[in-house]
């Protein structure tokens, strides 16, 4: 490693960018705040590149392999403040070499990489927590969870029946239901439970609106056993940080004894580091 290192002066390592969108009205002044987009972070990353005992080319080589085309790496930065947060990288352009002669002369090499997170937002830790129901029959589990960051949390469930189980879990509103329907009351879904019907092979249930939300080990058609019931909400930044504690989101398991619920809660922050 200590013959590859980062240059001086990086550009978007550290930025947060953020496009508000204004919503304007014909006959008022100003505007509204609308939708916020987070885009592509784009970053140029300037190395030095030094020769390690086997020549500058043999670092070189092993450089252009590191950031090969098709490679996606994880960016590491660990921080006093705020531990290890990572971002996922792909070189988007051609690495640029800008000698001043013979880098075997020098033993020195410049390189700078254009890198792409389509993702921009750095991940710590996540949040996990099996349960397992310790009996036959119906067992309820309270899961403590908190989102300590500045983005949404969305749960992801793991559902493991040992044998035909019935499985519901948490998708509380935390007062954002006007966020999915204008007409619904503050609080409608404060108390929201989601149920399966009896299973017998795994389920993964994603709540993030991008991702494909009830997969079966099977391959068999979850969604359609779901009837359209879909999660509908996040968790919020800086929920259960406060003075109260972890909110208690309750999970169900109504089968034999072994089945398991699993709850993943990943963490995403706007900057590498800070924001608790």
């Amino acid at each position: 490693r200590r013959d590859i290192k980062l240059s001086v002066d990086p550009d978007d390592l550290f930025s947060d960018e953020l496009d508000l969108k204004i919503i304007e009205s014909a006959f008022a002044p100003g505007g509204m705040a609308g939708a916020e987009e987070y885009p592509v972070r784009t970053l140029t990353l300037p190395f030095n590149l030094y020769d390690n005992g086997a020549g500058i080319e043999a670092t070189v080589s092993r450089f252009r392999k590191l950031w090969r085309a098709g490679r996606t790496l994880l960016w590491q930065v660990t921080t006093q403040e705020s531990g290890l947060r990572l971002l996922q990288l792909r070189r988007s352009q051609g690495i640029k070499f800008s000698p001043s002669q013979d880098w075997n002369i020098t033993g020195y090499a410049r390189a700078v990489v254009t890198a792409v997170a389509l993702n921009p937002f750095y991940e710590s830790a996540p949040l996990t927590m099996t349960v397992t129901n310790p009996s036959n029959g119906s067992n309820t589990f309270w899961l403590p969870v908190t989102n300590p960051t500045d983005q949404k949390a969305w749960p992801e469930w793991s559902l493991k029946p040992n044998g035909a189980t019935t499985f519901s879990f948490a998708d509380f509103s935390f007062n954002n239901d006007q966020e999915i329907d204008p007409d619904w009351a503050p609080g409608r879904f404060a108390s929201r439970m989601i149920v399966t019907p009896s299973i017998n092979v795994m389920w993964s249930v994603m709540s993030d609106p991008l991702m494909d939300t009830y997969v079966a080990a099977d391959l068999s058609n979850a969604n359609g056993q779901m009837q359209a019931v879909e999660p509908l909400f996040w968790i919020p930044p800086y929920t259960g940080t406060d003075a109260n504690g972890p909110v208690m989101l309750p999970v169900t398991i109504n089968g034999p004894a072994g089945s398991q619920v699993k709850l993943t809660l990943r963490r995403f922050w706007s900057a590498e580091s800070g924001l608790e």
